[in-house]
């Protein structure tokens, strides 16, 4: 019996959309996967779920404590940590999004060749759904194999987008770099991106999708409240000033550019009352780009 190269880990904390996750699992053409499902303690028991779906699932476990509440990074690394077995490539699938049934089979499809070329990251493309799975953003097609410092700086271009769910990564590199603790994980998976890559290819996957489900229930959905608002802001601040400080030799001059006016914008807002935190993140644009250009981000407030 072939072994299973890839891991799916799924971080559960929601019900709405969870059933919708799993039924997506469940439809794979090709099921030659391992399915790990960590209860980050949550209120909503999705036991009878779970029992529906018990014949895909590997592995299920209640984690005693919550720890999602404070570092959503940290739920996925626990998750990972504690449940994955020896599989080469993991998925981590977020509890409301889902896959084409097509996805592990074009994963098999392309394995050997992002072996072959020493590629460490594999990205499907990606469609935002709403609550009714209505597609309300199509992303085009990307070029098979691109640098990933590229696909980070088209992002501010939004030529692309990039989410938690469709990235599939070699767990040693996963080991090596884990998920940085990002203030409601703002930018962990995009520097995941970066870091499990280490700034190379990245092998897209066009012919299969991930949909990534824009709902109120998510935080990407809840729009309206002020301190999500501004604790968003500041792990925007956390997310650029981590990449500025360690990798700023990897990007192009624009993309630093672009990079520091959305830490100056976000910055500026949530440490207005914090020195030593200004003092921080100037030093960080300091070390980054031209004097007369942080003269013109502040002059224009970051736009």
């Amino acid at each position: 019996m072939m072994k299973n190269k890839i891991a799916i880990v799924i971080p559960y904390y929601k019900i709405d959309f969870f059933e919708k996750t799993l039924e997506s699992l469940q439809l794979q053409t090709n099921k030659d996967f391992n399915l790990y499902i960590g209860n980050d303690n949550s209120p909503n028991n999705p036991q009878e779920i779970i029992e529906k779906y018990n014949s895909i699932i590997t592995s299920y476990k209640e984690f005693d404590t919550n720890i999602g509440g404070k570092s959503l990074s940290k739920q996925w690394e626990r998750c990972i940590d504690e449940l994955v077995e020896n599989e080469e490539w993991i998925i981590v699938l977020a509890d409301d999004d889902t896959l084409s049934e097509n996805c592990i089979q074009e994963f098999y499809n392309h394995v050997e060749e992002a072996e072959k070329k020493g590629i460490s990251l594999i990205k499907y493309k990606c469609r935002v759904i709403n609550e009714n799975d209505k597609i309300v953003k199509e992303l085009p097609d990307y070029p098979h194999i691109q640098k990933a410092p590229i696909f980070f700086g088209n992002l501010y271009l939004n030529i692309g987008f990039s989410t938690l769910s469709e990235n599939i990564f070699r767990i040693e590199k996963y080991r090596k770099y884990k998920y940085q603790d990002i203030e409601l994980a703002y930018g962990s998976d995009a520097i995941a991106v970066l870091e499990f890559s280490e700034f190379g290819d990245i092998l897209f996957i066009n012919n299969a999708f991930m949909s990534f489900r824009d709902s109120e229930v998510n935080l990407s959905g809840k729009r309206n409240s002020t301190d999500l608002r501004l604790r968003k802001m500041k792990g925007n601040s956390e997310y650029m000033g981590y990449l500025l400080k360690n990798y700023s030799q990897k990007f192009d001059y624009d993309t630093k550019v672009n990079m520091s006016k959305m830490m100056y914008r976000n910055f500026r807002i949530v440490y207005k009352n914090d020195i030593l935190k200004n003092i921080y993140y100037f030093l960080i644009l300091l070390k980054t780009i031209k004097i007369t250009d942080i003269k013109n981000i502040i002059k224009n407030g970051g736009n």
